[in-house]
């Protein structure tokens, strides 16, 4: 029998389109199928003349369409062959133009054929065969209840809602796959007015996020406050925080971790942005497992939240890739500096913080911002003494040194204007 031909006449039909065009059989194809309903009378233990009548005048989509169910039948064997056949052939008897969406609900499908019946039976149009497929293989994939769940939502008196907008219900059903009314209690808190997206779109996307075992130890006993207050931005940030500065094993004191809930909290569209380049900017090995650097995290936060000054200074510092060693050093800078100053000679600044260390960067930050060529006097150690040798190397030509000297003027005069 040369049914593989059939096969693949018909799939490259349904693989392009929704609803499967009519395909008459020939003469040839008309054998073969005949020649199978001895198979499938043998098959399903249904009488021959049963088989023969139903498919009398079935064009090819339709054909494969029942083969399709057979071979499941055949090949899984997950039910008793007297109850499923008859399911069969009543699925067969229902769908006239069987559409791609039927052969991919049949074939990809683990539950029984009367299941199968009851949906196709309450399925009857593209949109909602479509939300079959999706359920089948996206909530729903790995549910025992998979079928009911389909099935209560297709009965349903809120099934258009289900239908038209099912990702509006997506994280509660995913939340509730393994229990058998869920639909039921989910009608309910419609009907009530109760039903909240954000909160299961956040019980999931919390959920999932503890399935990371660095976050599960890092923040245990402290998923339903995350909860309460979650959005996809603190969640990313939260994520990014255990990543690169808690410890991989080990779980921390609770004081940092009520550290890391209280940054989590306050983090909104406005302060998103710089937070995450600080996180970025500070990810490095002698940051990480240190609980004193989430707390001086905190403090720098807190403080370009509530300082405008403080807030374009460490954007600054961002931006033109300040050598600075961690956020402990950054916020001694920011309480030593004039801010309002510092902005407005940021290079100065810059210059000092990247040559001095100790008493004389902290004595420089005030009495030498107007100096775009301070050095150091004192002995260096360390990332200012690399900073020292590499000037050296390569000593400002006078064009340079021209061009920091007029803007340090214009940066004068600003500042001058703004003291007025």
């Amino acid at each position: 029998m040369n049914i593989g031909k059939i096969d693949k006449q018909v799939l490259k039909i349904v693989n392009t389109a929704k609803t499967v065009r009519k395909v008459e059989l020939n003469a040839r194809d008309y054998k073969h199928m005949k020649e199978d309903c001895y198979k499938f009378s043998e098959i399903m233990g249904q009488p021959l003349k049963r088989i023969q009548t139903l498919t009398e005048g079935a064009d090819l989509n339709k054909y494969t369409f029942l083969r399709t169910m057979v071979n499941k039948f055949n090949y899984e064997k997950l039910h008793s062959a007297e109850d499923r056949s008859e399911h069969i052939l009543n699925i067969y008897s229902m769908i006239d133009e069987p559409s791609a969406l039927h052969l991919n609900i049949v074939r990809k499908s683990r539950d029984s054929f009367e299941s199968l019946e009851k949906i196709f039976s309450l399925a009857k149009d593209e949109d909602a065969l479509q939300f079959v497929e999706d359920m089948q293989y996206g909530e729903l994939q790995n549910s025992k209840f998979r079928s009911k769940l389909i099935i209560d939502m297709l009965n349903s008196k809120n099934r258009d809602r289900y239908i038209a907008n099912p990702e509006r219900y997506s994280s509660y059903v995913k939340l509730n796959a393994d229990t058998a009314d869920a639909i039921k209690q989910l009608d309910k808190l419609i009907e009530t007015g109760k039903y909240s997206r954000f909160s299961y779109d956040a019980k999931l996307a919390i959920q999932k996020l503890f399935k990371k075992q660095r976050v599960e130890t890092a923040m245990a006993g402290k998923d339903e406050e995350l909860e309460a207050m979650y959005t996809k931005e603190r969640a990313s940030f939260l994520e990014a925080i255990v990543k690169n500065f808690m410890p991989k094993k080990k779980a921390p004191q609770e004081e940092t971790k009520s550290v890391v809930v209280d940054m989590y909290s306050s983090l909104d569209s406005r302060n998103a942005a710089l937070r995450k380049a600080v996180v970025e900017r500070f990810n490095k090995p002698s940051t990480r497992d240190k609980s004193a650097e989430i707390v001086e995290m905190q403090t720098l936060f807190n403080r370009i939240d509530k300082d405008n000054d403080a807030k374009i200074f460490v954007q600054k510092a961002i931006n033109k890739d300040l050598k600075i060693d961690s956020i402990a050093e950054l916020n001694e800078v920011l309480n030593t500096v004039p801010l309002k100053k510092a902005n407005v000679f940021f290079n100065n600044a810059k210059r000092i913080i990247e040559r001095s260390t100790g008493e004389e960067r902290k004595t420089a930050l005030v009495v030498e911002l107007e100096n775009p060529f301070f050095e150091s006097k004192a002995p260096q150690k360390g990332r200012a003494k690399m900073v020292r040798m590499f000037a050296e190397d390569t000593q400002e030509d006078f064009l340079t040194r021209t061009y920091k000297i007029i803007e340090n003027k214009i940066n004068q005069y600003r500042y001058s204007r703004m003291s007025a």
